[in-house]
């Protein structure tokens, strides 16, 4: 039940912080083992949701902290089958795509994430809040400097 419930939005977290597929799927299997293993430790008071999305948030950053060059230099894929689209739109959607992730990946974890939960999984910004147990205003000032940050890194590549 814990996979089915879960395993799409923990994938596409570990997506976005791994621009890949193989090191996403890796990354949710790695998420779902360490969920097992300490599902004793998990505290009933607190939402079992949130739990699961501190485990896959913490696992996530790990990563990234360990293969932050290599996912600088790697080819980045988007899995995009939408039919409506001529082969060349397809081809600059993923280029767009690409280009987002791989500006994604160098921001820091925590704007990385903040941007990631709003923008693409579009989480409210209580629920992030509620989710991470970081203030309100701390998840609107983080998700302000992220977007900021990554609009100058478009704005960089442009000269």
């Amino acid at each position: 039940m814990i996979v089915n419930e879960y395993s799409k939005r923990i994938y596409n977290m570990a997506l976005n912080f791994a621009g890949n597929r193989d090191d996403a799927s890796d990354i949710t299997q790695d998420i779902f083992m360490k969920i097992y293993n300490n599902i004793d430790k998990y505290n009933e008071d607190r939402s079992f949701h949130s739990w699961v999305l501190t485990i896959s948030k913490n696992h996530c950053i790990d990563f990234y902290r360990k293969n932050k060059r290599n996912m600088m230099r790697q080819e980045l894929d988007e899995n995009t089958a939408i039919s409506d689209y001529t082969p060349e739109d397809s081809t600059i959607k993923d280029a767009d795509i690409d280009t987002l992730r791989e500006k994604l990946a160098h921001l820091d974890p925590d704007l990385r994430l903040m941007l990631i939960m709003r923008d693409i999984q579009d989480h409210s910004y209580a629920d992030i809040a509620e989710n991470l147990k970081i203030p309100l205003g701390t998840v609107k000032s983080r998700i302000n400097r992220g977007r900021v940050k990554l609009a100058r890194l478009f704005l960089n590549d442009g000269d």
